[in-house]
Order: C-alpha cells, then sequence, then structure tokens
C-alpha cells in the first residue's frame, strides 16, 4: 500500500514540475511574458519607473529580460536579440491591450505567482530588487 502511496506521489510530482519538452510556449517567452508584465505599471505611468517601486519593477525586469536571453541562447536562437525585440513588441501589445484594469484580474494575480515562482526557480528572488 506504501508503495502505491509513493509511486502516485511521484507521478503527481511529475505532473507539476516544468520540463522544456512539454511546457506550452519555451522558457524564454514565458520570462520575457514576466518582464512585460512587470513593467506594465511603468509603461502606464513612465516617471514612475525612476524612483520607488517603479524602479522595483524595472530591476525586476530586467533581470528577467536577462534570462530570457540567457534561455533564447540555451533554447538556439541564432540571433536572440532579435527574437527578444520581437517577442517584447508583441507581448507589450498583448497584456497592454488588456487594459489597465487587468491588474486586478485573477489572470494577472495568477501570471504574477508563476513569475514568481519561476523566478525563484532561476535564482531570481524578487526581494533582492528592493
Amino acid at each position: 500500500m506504501i508503495i502505491r502511496v509513493l509511486f502516485c506521489a511521484f507521478l503527481l510530482a511529475l505532473t507539476f514540475t516544468p520540463h522544456r519538452a512539454e511546457a506550452g510556449q519555451p522558457y524564454s517567452e514565458s520570462l520575457l511574458d514576466c518582464a512585460v508584465l512587470m513593467d506594465t505599471s511603468n509603461r502606464l505611468d513612465p516617471e514612475k519607473a525612476d524612483h520607488g517601486k517603479g524602479l522595483i519593477l524595472s530591476r525586476i525586469a530586467a533581470a528577467l529580460e536577462k534570462a530570457a536571453y540567457d534561455e533564447a541562447l540555451g533554447e538556439g536562437h541564432a540571433d536572440p536579440d532579435a527574437y527578444l525585440s520581437r517577442l517584447r513588441s508583441d507581448k507589450i501589445s498583448h497584456w497592454d491591450a488588456k487594459g489597465i484594469r487587468f491588474v486586478f484580474s485573477d489572470e494577472f494575480k495568477d501570471w504574477m505567482a508563476y513569475c514568481r515562482k519561476f523566478s525563484a526557480h532561476l535564482g531570481i528572488d524578487f526581494q533582492d530588487f528592493r
């Protein structure tokens, strides 16, 4: 009986562990989603980007973009700068089209939880930017 329980627990752990081959999109793209989302309020009010919480969010976004670049290299993109530049433009359009109230949505909260967990998995601790 205990072996069955351990086996089921093992299978569940595999189900919830991200794998590159099984991901819905490349890690580089997910990281860029997170970077763009972190910088949403700064795009809406650029004066905030230079101080306080806006500066912290800018720093986190920059760290996520650096991680996206590193992932893009690992994924085999011949020109990661061009790839991420195109992708950044698409992501900004996608997320900004949802409007300012999007930041109060469950979808936004889910993305932020995902971004925190994924970033922590990569060794990026948001607390380090405060």
